[in-house]
């Protein structure tokens, strides 16, 4: 019973208990005008339900104030419960304030899950933030070019839904999509986009470490799980996320926010 309990109070601690990481990513073809662009890439909030990763995602949110990125990436599963909501307009604003910030939903927001505690709360606007739904924008960032797509998760289901790759375009210097799930990059034409970001794996949220890797529990069998993934079609990176579903505990999966650091391949 003592061990069970230290467990327990291990993950509960684990769950607000956020890393931040600075991760370098070469990029074949960037301008070297883009070389050094900075974006943050958060995920997977999960707010309006009792966990840790609300603290997690608040203190994500100061480092992202603190380190003034380029750009901020948010890649769904912005609540668990509609009544998350007001504080999750507070902190995109916050993010607002420091750069261009972009988000698209994932599953949870649309309650396509299997969390008993998931209700349907699918935002409509995100302002001063901008939600992506199956559409881009462009921004000019150092004189250049930066075209910024978000996929609407559905189209994992739907496949009359416009497809990841659908949403390209060819007259960008640099062209990121932003995905929920990570298994939609099989979905991206080769080349049609320099940088995709994905959330939805929380890292496995739920691991048990082994001599030279992890069973991720929540997700047996991923191919990506978080971090920086090169792919013949594409670069990839997956964040771990910051909040919880299910149960509010996370071991061996501490959340995580990213500050990724563009570099010519």
């Amino acid at each position: 019973m003592a061990a069970a309990a230290a467990g327990l109070g291990w993950g509960w601690f684990e769950a607000g208990w956020p890393r931040f990481e600075r991760v370098e990513v070469p990029l074949a073809g960037l301008p070297p005008e883009l070389a050094g662009l900075r974006i943050a890439h958060l995920s997977d909030f999960h707010l309006g339900v009792p966990s840790r990763g609300r603290l997690a995602t608040e203190r994500a949110v100061e480092w992202v104030e603190e380190r003034r990125p380029d750009l901020v990436a948010v890649t769904g599963d912005l609540l668990t419960r509609s009544a998350g909501e007001p504080l999750l307009r507070s902190l995109m604003s916050r993010l607002a304030a420091v750069a261009p910030t972009f988000a698209i939903l994932g599953n949870h927001d649309f309650a396509i899950s299997r969390d008993p505690l998931a209700d349907r709360s699918p935002m409509q606007d995100l302002s001063p933030a901008r939600l992506l739904s199956d559409e881009g924008v462009r921004v000019d960032l150092r004189g250049e070019r930066v075209y910024i797509a978000g996929a609407d998760p559905r189209s994992r289901w739907v496949r009359s839904r416009r497809q990841p790759s659908e949403l390209a375009v060819d007259d960008a210097d640099l062209s990121i999509l932003l995905l929920h799930y990570p298994r939609l990059v099989d979905r991206v034409a080769p080349g049609v986009f320099d940088l995709v970001l994905a959330g939805h794996m929380h890292g496995g949220q739920i691991n048990l470490p082994y001599p030279g890797g992890r069973l991720h529990l929540a997700h047996l069998g991923a191919r990506f799980t978080r971090g920086l993934y090169r792919l013949p079609a594409t670069t990839m990176h997956v964040s771990g996320g910051l909040g919880t579903t299910f149960v509010p505990f996370r071991f061996a999966a501490r959340p995580e926010a990213a500050e990724l650091v563009l570099q010519q391949a």
